[in-house]
């Protein structure tokens, strides 16, 4: 029974809600935001690229794309808060390669660059006189 799911719904003769796309999508982005591809989502339900693109802007108002660095900006912004990972760590950990395109984008969404974001929300240690 697990190697039916594998098979596009398709080709079970079986339809699949654009609902059910769309959490799907989601699902994809929040559990493989590094990794995350909406190809892997049309490919599982046997599905066009475009057809699953559109369900989602349809449903939520942003592309795949649009939600994917949405997802992954609040991540990384979450990591430069809370660790003391360096900033490339954290580049590579939520899924980009270029580091001027990350920093060109955390700056667009947060208006400062990620060091400056780390050292104005992390609360800092007095030393005792």
């Amino acid at each position: 029974m697990a190697n039916i799911e594998k098979f596009p719904l398709e080709a079970r003769g079986e339809t699949v809600s654009r609902e059910a796309l769309v959490q799907a999508a989601l699902h994809e982005i929040t559990q493989n935001y590094r990794e995350a591809s909406l190809s892997n989502v049309a490919r599982s339900y046997g599905v066009s690229l475009a057809y699953v693109s559109e369900c989602v802007r349809a449903q939520t108002g942003k592309t795949y794309k649009e939600l994917l660095q949405k997802h992954r900006m609040e991540t990384a912004a979450r990591l430069l808060r809370r660790s003391d990972w360096n900033i490339q760590q954290i580049i590579t950990y939520v899924g980009y390669e270029n580091t001027s395109y990350f920093y060109r984008l955390f700056h667009e969404r947060y208006g400062v660059s990620p060091r400056e974001y780390r050292r104005s929300r992390t609360p800092r240690v007095r030393a005792s006189a």
